[in-house]
């Protein structure tokens, strides 16, 4: 029998921005930034990666649909369908939502890129540490969606040890790999986006629909 990995597939909706500045007068002034940040952790083992890709490509040619799936731009049919995917087999999913307007933290500021970092790694690094224990996984590897503005010096190998020093121990090691993909190749990925999308127009009152396809049973929220 071959041997079955474990895989957390990890994609955001949202940016890290503030969402209002104040004015001389006290009054909140919209600086165009996401009121919401959406993280969503998709958890597979090797089994359901398989059934997972296979399901995509054959709803992908079902709708005749060639491009990448991105939440922002493909049909609504096409998106709940694939959404539905979940729910078929049975696919946990881990999310961290972040109310900005309620955040206590810091946010990301033009020219300080360490606060971007701060406000991004911090929060991923808190997702994947909660999803990975509630997995029971050990020895997974962690898919990344390729974000260059995570990295303060250039280097993915100094995120990577940041995450890792958050989830391993001496003695037990959750995490084996962390790989940063283009989500454009890689299905999983794209699912990933498609949750973090649907929850972030949930909360935002866009469309509460999508959301409700994915049965709440295997939607956890990471706090």
């Amino acid at each position: 029998m071959a041997k079955s990995f474990n895989f957390v597939f990890v994609d955001e909706s949202g940016d890290p921005g503030k969402p209002y500045e104040i004015d001389s007068a006290g009054n909140k002034i919209p600086t165009g930034a996401s009121l919401f940040y959406i993280l969503s952790a998709v958890r597979l083992d090797s089994p359901k990666l398989f059934s997972l890709e296979s399901k995509i490509m054959e709803i992908k040619n079902k709708y005749q649909y060639r491009g990448e799936i991105k939440a922002q731009n493909i049909p609504l049919k096409l998106y709940r369908d694939l959404l539905n995917i979940i729910n078929e087999l049975q696919i946990k999913i881990y999310y961290r939502l972040i109310d900005k307007t309620k955040y206590k933290g810091v946010f990301a500021v033009d020219g300080k890129k360490n606060l971007h970092n701060v406000f991004d790694e911090y929060n991923l690094a808190k997702l994947v540490s909660f999803a990975i224990k509630m997995c029971g996984f050990d020895k997974a590897e962690i898919v990344i969606d390729r974000a260059d503005r995570r990295l303060l010096d250039g280097k993915f190998d100094n995120f990577n040890n940041y995450l890792m020093k958050k989830v391993n121990t001496k003695t037990i090691t959750r995490v084996e790999f962390i790989t940063h993909v283009n989500s454009e190749y890689v299905n999983a990925m794209q699912i990933s986006d498609l949750i973090s999308g649907a929850l972030k127009d949930f909360m935002s009152g866009k469309n509460k629909d999508l959301k409700m396809v994915i049965n709440r049973r295997f939607l956890i929220k990471i706090y």
